[in-house]
């Protein structure tokens, strides 16, 4: 594992008239070969870029550009050091 950044799954529920949100911390883990997130690998050779969207809200947007689309993640903490450490592979 060479970097390892949260970020956040939101999931909104309607209980008893009332909309609720959950947030659970999940992790991305970058090594030297792979990504990894809670529900996906992708190869290293498949990843084609990496960005990020500041946002004014509680999140900003972690974009993987992978050979099979964008896939975004929200996170509280600009992932610099990440992005920085995934071009120096490339």
């Amino acid at each position: 594992m060479l970097y390892r950044h949260s970020y956040y799954c939101v999931t909104r529920s309607i209980h008893n008239g009332q909309q609720l949100y959950q947030e659970e911390e999940c992790y991305l883990i970058l090594s030297e070969d792979k990504i990894t997130t809670d529900r996906n690998v992708f190869d290293l050779k498949h990843v084609f870029d990496m960005s990020y969207k500041d946002t004014v809200g509680l999140y900003g947007f972690l974009y993987l550009h992978t050979n099979k689309g964008v896939f975004s993640y929200n996170v509280k903490h600009a992932p610099d050091e990440l992005i920085q450490i995934f071009h120096s592979l490339k």
